[in-house]
């Protein structure tokens, strides 16, 4: 063994934390590169990633191509310094039903010489008080004797010493059912359960419009929570508007409905169904464990879009057992996870490895195959949706919403509970509601578990809203565009929840741009003509906008930027790269404010951001502003220390944390650096204040008040010189709004919109600093501000817009949809890096085309659970069906230089659904309110 690369007590390894016993700590990936194709090009390249004004391509581009990048599910011991080459295997049993008890496992059918050493059940956890983090709930193997969770519940953990056997034993045991060995029929578990969540979000206007205090919002006046009867939210507060939140909502909520019955208001009544689908990442879930039993260490590879959160539960898991108490330290290694989107935010798979590991004799791998992915994998189900949206017939003008959904939660709580507050809150699109009351609920389901991927319940609610507009437009008589403008949401209105969102709405300019483009304005020419060329088939065009929000309300991003006396820039974050570029966006945006993309660029970053020496307390989302207050007095506390990763995530909170801490370098280092040569070389008399300085960057070089240029790398040898700080790390807190602090900068004191510094200095500093143990200096916060926990109640208050036409043709005789032309406008903000927009673009369509029109998984005892699906089965578009030719898109410009980059991710593919719909009804005459619409639904029509 190398003790080089093993041994945890050298420098560059950091306790994060105790729990019980066991440190936890991060460490990095590392694989023998010597095994990877054209290995020696790699850095060669690479290092030109950065060359010139902007990226010259991805800065994974190289690996990507020449395939060296490493993802979590490549790795094998024998590729990890340090470890044991030999292998052994995992392989977990999930049932196909949930409707009978499981008696018992018959593993006979195993050849003799493919037995398992070891078959983990849960009398196996129960005997050594194994259970997973309350996050996911109880049960983690069946117990015998019990009816399933759901489909697909876990029931035994094979271990095995060999691929061979490994392989010979899924062979026999992989669609066997009769290893499952059943009693009798019983009542699905989830029917006994309560809701996993229900919200009502219910807001009346004031007096005098939106500019007025509300009546009644969730915002002013709190959340509202049910009893439940028989599994179902039941609303039992009196109706008074004098009374207390309960009862004054209510009263609300039936005014509005009452007043639905107005002659004069068109009132849209409809049913939508939205069906349950998978996720779809190229890299199914994997897992690598070592029980390092010399030193008491358990090492885990784990692919993971929330590392930080496995980082903390993961040592509850160990510290709870009497298996834990040999160990020490857990030791997490988090590689490329590859494909995200929701699929592994919060994923169960890894404690799977843990315990697996436990029981191992030897390194073990877990690793689903698709099928197995399709029955264990996250998923997003159905909606069942009822609203209720009127207009007035006169002014157009929306006069309130009704609506009700409903989902199916799955088997597992994990994000449900959020992915409803979420869908809910979303529902009215880029559309002024004075009146709303929004009720949402989610039920568990006997399917497998499901997330917060594809939309996070956005592309469900939005797309519903959409549709109606699309058909509130025919029925009162006016053009679809125009009836969008008259409700487009402006500026300095209240959402549902009554909080004015951040920003400028340019919803109308977005409309304005659409309406205008020829798939639009040609749509009937196109029509007659394509029709007349063509009798078999149907032609029209649709039209959808949104406008999703991004981030939770408790974002907590962490950045660091070191420039070493060369020159070398390496910028480390806490996000996770899953394939949205965010590596790449990070090791450039920082270029505006010192001149020069990263070096290097680092992900996944977890215990390096101890340096700043922050804690928390209680949850961000629950606790009091008496809390808070209380907490906020201690200048090492902070609501929350990390996040997860999302696709929409790093751009805006990201970027926060990273742009800032190549601020504080611009201004604490570079700037005092180029006046100390400038004054060096007499171009000043007198150093002048750094706020005063005429400065810009052109092509890596510092110009200040147009005296000659200065390389950065002379810059980066002065810092260093003087002992000027070469490294910063930030923090920062976002409620809807960013947390700013006051810092004492030796003696100055500086107001910024983060709530933790750390900085160290260059080799030539003249004074001793007062370093930590991370070799971080802590800048003493002197005062915070961080937003009021009533923002809680807000729900979103980011949002950016995206709409897309869809110009297609449907075959009478066949039924099949075929995309002609596309084009899609987004508002995206100050945008980092243009082609990784183009690319979530181009992604988004090709995820709503399938949510429209393919991907489909029965939301019953036929579906995934099964462990029977797989693409064979579960169609998703390839690029045949997506127009690939005629993908067109426009990036609107930002309204200024200084404007936000917004979050995109999801809204990209929620337009493109509704568009089609519209498409399809303008073809056919026929609506419809189901999802996806197939052949079959068309034939029947047309």
């Amino acid at each position: 063994m190398n003790q080089d690369k093993t041994d945890l007590s050298r420098r560059g390894f950091i306790k994060k934390c105790v729990i019980g016993g066991v440190a936890v700590y991060s460490a990095p990936m590392i694989f023998d590169k010597n095994k990877a194709i054209a290995a020696s090009t790699s850095e060669q390249l690479k290092a030109k990633w950065n060359q010139g004004a902007s990226p010259s391509y991805r800065y994974d581009a190289i690996e990507k191509v020449t395939g060296q990048k490493i993802y979590g599910r490549d790795y094998r011991a024998q590729d990890i310094p340090g470890w044991p080459s030999k292998q052994h295997y995992a392989h977990i049993i999930r049932v196909n039903r949930a409707d009978r008890i499981l008696l018992n496992l018959d593993l006979s059918g195993i050849p003799s010489d493919a037995k398992p050493y070891m078959t983990i059940t849960a009398q196996t956890l129960k005997e050594n008080q194994l259970k997973l983090p309350d996050f996911y709930g109880e049960n983690m193997l069946l117990p015998f004797g019990n009816t399933p969770d759901y489909q697909g519940h876990e029931v035994a953990i094979l271990l095995f010493d060999s691929f061979t056997k490994y392989k010979k034993a899924k062979s026999v045991l992989e669609f066997e059912h009769n290893i499952f060995k059943w009693g009798e029929v019983t009542e699905l578990v989830t029917a006994k359960k309560d809701p996993y969540a229900c919200w009502r979000i219910i807001r009346q206007e004031g007096v005098k419009g939106s500019d007025s205090t509300d009546l009644y919002s969730t915002l002013n006046d709190g959340l509202i929570f049910p009893d439940y009867e028989n599994h179902k939210p039941i609303w039992n507060a009196k109706i008074n508007q004098s009374g207390n939140t309960a009862e004054k909502a209510m009263y609300y909520a039936e005014q509005l409905k009452n007043d639905l019955n107005n002659p004069e208001w068109l009132v849209m009544d409809k049913h939508f169904t939205t069906q349950s689908i998978e996720p779809m990442m190229l890299e199914p879930e994997a897992f690598n464990g070592w029980l390092d039993k010399k030193n008491n260490r358990l090492h885990v590879v784990i692919c993971s879009q929330s590392p930080q959160d496995f980082y903390s539960q993961a040592g509850e898991v160990l510290a709870n057992s009497p298996l834990g108490t040999s160990i020490k330290e857990l030791i997490v290694h988090t590689p490329y996870i590859g494909g995200g989107f929701g699929a592994k935010d919060h994923t169960i798979f890894p404690y799977y490895g843990i315990i697996a590991s436990l029981y191992s004799t030897n390194p073990i791998r877990i690793a689903n195959d698709r099928f197995q992915q399709f029955q264990s994998g996250l998923k997003r189900h159905t909606f069942d949706m009822n609203h209720k949206l009127a207009f007035d017939k006169k002014t157009k003008k929306i006069k309130g919403l009704v609506a009700d959904m409903v989902l199916a939660g799955g088997g597992r709580k994990n994000f449900s509970d959020s992915v409803t507050m979420v869908g809910a809150s979303a529902i009215q699109s880029i559309y002024y509601l004075p009146r709303n009351d929004i009720q949402a609920w989610c039920h568990p389901s006997a399917t497998p578990h499901a997330g917060s991927m594809r939309g996070y319940g956005t592309l469900q609610s939005m797309g519903a809203m959409e549709m109606m507009i699309n058909e509130a437009a025919e029925a009162l008589k006016i053009d679809t565009f125009e009836l969008r403008r008259i409700n487009a949401f402006q500026s300095g209105q209240k959402n549902t929840q009554g909080a004015v969102p951040n920003g400028d709405a340019r919803y109308v300019e977005m409309l304005n741009l659409a309406e205008k483009h020829e798939i639009w304005q040609q749509r009937q020419q196109n029509k007659i003509s394509f029709e007349k060329a063509n009798p078999n088939k149907k032609f029209g065009v649709g039209f959808g906008i949104a406008t999703k929000d991004y981030g939770t309300g408790a974002e907590a991003p962490s950045a660091s930027i070191d420039i070493s006396p060369e020159g070398k820039v390496t910028v480390q974050v806490c996000s996770i790269e899953m394939g949205t570029g965010t590596e790449t966006s990070q090791g450039s945006l920082i270029a505006k404010y010192i001149g020069k993309m990263a070096d290097v660029v680092n992900m996944a970053k977890i215990q390096e951001f101890d340096a700043m020496e922050l804690f928390e307390s209680d949850s961000p989302y629950t606790m009091s502003q008496e809390h808070q207050d209380k907490m906020a007095k201690k200048p090492r506390w902070t609501p929350a220390i990390a996040m997860a990763s999302s696709a929409s995530q790093s751009s805006f909170f990201q970027s926060h944390a990273t742009a800032n801490a190549a601020k504080l370098l611009l201004e604490h280092s570079l700037l005092p650096a180029a006046v100390e040569i400038l004054t060096a070389q007499e171009k000043f008399n007198t150093p002048p204040e750094i706020s005063s300085l005429n400065y810009r960057w052109e092509d890596g070089k510092l110009i200040i008040n147009n005296f000659s240029p200065i390389s950065f790398s002379t810059l980066a040898k002065k810092v260093h010189a003087k002992g000027l700080i070469s490294s910063v790390m930030t923090h920062a807190f976002n409620r809807w709004e960013w947390a700013n602090a006051e810092f004492d900068f030796h003696g100055n004191k500086l107001t910024y919109p983060l709530d933790a510094i750390a900085v160290r200095y260059g080799i030539g500093a003249q004074h001793k600093p007062a370093y930590n143990q991370s070799g971080f200096e802590v800048i003493e916060r002197l005062s915070v501000n961080y937003p009021k926990t009533n923002m809680n109640n807000a729900m979103v208050t980011y949002y950016t817009p995206c709409a897309t036409l869809v110009e297609l043709t449907i075959d009478t005789q066949t039924g099949d949809v075929d995309i002609l032309r596309t084009h899609t406008w987004i508002e995206p903000g100050n945008v980092h890096v243009k082609e990784l927009v183009e690319g979530q673009l181009e992604g988004g369509l090709t995820m709503g085309i399938g949510h429209a029109l393919y991907e489909y998984l029965p939301d019953d005892d036929t579906g995934a659970g099964t462990g029977t699906w797989n693409l064979d089965r579960y169609q998703v578009p390839f690029a045949k069906h997506n127009g690939v030719w005629n993908m067109k898109h426009t990036i609107m410009p930002p309204l200024s230089e200084n404007a936000d980059s917004k979050g995109v991710a999801e809204v990209v593919m929620i337009p493109v659904v509704p568009a089609i719909v519209e498409a399809i009804y303008q073809a056919t005459k026929t609506r419809f309110y189901h999802l996806p619409i197939t052949p079959q639904d068309i034939i029947k029509v047309v």
